[in-house]
């Protein structure tokens, strides 16, 4: 039987799920691949109280809503960002299908509300289905891994976490190579590229689109001073310091 996990996976991992009424909603959902009609418990976000902001993740008040951003369709287990879920390429449903497919018989019981193990299903089903069923999915993939980066951090399972880092930054990476950015969206995406870069250790890419941001003109003034932190924390590093 195919293994929906990368090799390094190991299962079993207690994350600290926290579910807060005042911050979830259960939403009706249409599933684009099969047709199905379900209900889902979802994150409200208007509610979402930021404690820290970040480029990487952003902390919240009560509730991590990294744990309940996919949506997956109980019946044929297509899966996405809530907010991408019904924006899949229509013509490729079969081809989802046939990618689910091979996945279907190890999968766990559906349940309404996702426990530990779940989470970790949901994001990988949803990898697989980005590939098939959007045309930017390089992004779409990019933004899944660095999710999955900062679940894996809160399992305690550091060589995960930077396995996910890695596989943002690839998918980041092929994203500049493949799909045309909106100028405005530049320095965000270079600089979670690049501080994904300094967090893998790869610090000539790292440092490439620090500079770009740092040089861009849609960069905001965070923006570049996140850049400039990022490039002075590897000087420290390197120097031992």
């Amino acid at each position: 039987m195919a293994n929906l996990y990368p090799e390094g996976h190991k299962g079993g991992y207690q994350l600290p799920m926290k579910e807060d009424k005042a911050y979830m909603s259960v939403g009706a959902f249409h599933c684009p691949v099969c047709k199905t009609d379900f209900k889902a418990l979802k994150i409200r976000d208007v509610k979402l109280i930021p404690l820290r902001v970040g480029e990487l993740r952003t902390a919240f008040k009560d509730v991590e809503p990294l744990y309940y951003e996919i949506t997956t369709c109980p019946k044929c287990r297509y899966s996405a960002q809530t907010v991408l879920f019904d924006r899949l390429i229509l013509s490729h449903r079969k081809m989802i299908m046939e990618r689910l497919a091979p996945f279907l018989p190890t999968l766990a019981p559906w349940t309404e509300t996702p426990d530990s193990d779940a989470v970790f299903e949901r994001y990988y089903l949803a990898l697989h289905c980005a590939e098939t069923g959007f045309s930017d999915h390089a992004l779409v993939e990019a933004g899944l891994w660095l999710k999955l980066s900062g679940i894996y951090a809160d399992a305690d399972d550091r060589a995960m976490e930077l396995y996910a880092a890695s596989e943002a930054q690839k998918m980041y990476v092929t994203a500049f190579q493949t799909i045309r950015i909106p100028p405005q969206k530049n320095p965000s995406l270079c600089l979670r590229a690049g501080l994904l870069s300094a967090k893998i250790g790869d610090e000539r890419n790292a440092r490439e689109f620090l500079y770009k941001v740092k040089t861009d003109v849609n960069s905001t003034r965070v923006q570049k001073d996140a850049a400039d932190d990022a490039v002075n924390e590897m000087k420290a590093v390197k120097a031992g310091v």
